[in-house]
């Protein structure tokens, strides 16, 4: 790796959780990816604006949900902040992929480049993906001009796994 890329992963390690051992970092995060998802269920429940089905298809629905929040300017109008959605929209993402991919599961690793700090990945085979900031700034991304990203990357790594 680069010297660049050893600043970049030192930086990105620095804003990840630190636990003092892996069960204290899986406790945390399966917690907090459930918690997520209830509260996203309860939203959708009470705002019928979307239908959390956890089918792929449902990714293309929850991206065009919230481009329409971001350019209207209501995430409030769902109770969330756009991060706050967006990290809710990363583990619904994260959940489509386990719930659709028999060998796809959910694993909490400590970063490589980082004592004591802990990642939420999808893991598919020997491909892992980080899942916790996965949404963030989905409205500034460049290359989702046709706002299906979530369903290309979902193509991409995981159906030809």
């Amino acid at each position: 790796m680069s010297v660049y890329g050893l600043k970049m992963a030192a930086k990105y390690g620095e804003k990840l959780e630190e636990f003092k051992d892996l069960s204290d970092a899986e406790d945390y995060f399966i917690s907090y990816k459930d918690c997520l998802l209830n509260k996203f269920e309860e939203i959708c429940a009470q705002k019928s604006c979307f239908e959390p089905d956890y089918t792929v298809e449902s990714l293309k629905r929850i991206e065009k949900w919230y481009f329409e929040l971001y350019e209207n300017k209501e995430f409030d109008k769902v109770g969330l902040t756009r991060e706050e959605f967006e990290r809710v929209m990363s583990v619904y993402f994260g959940e489509v992929v386990v719930r659709n991919n028999e060998d796809a599961k959910w694993v909490v690793a400590e970063y490589p480049f980082m004592k004591k700090k802990y990642e939420l990945l999808i893991n598919k085979q020997l491909f892992n993906m980080s899942i916790i900031n996965h949404c963030h700034d989905l409205c500034r991304r460049q290359n989702n001009k046709r706002r299906n990203l979530l369903l290309r990357e979902y193509n991409k790594y995981f159906v030809r796994l």
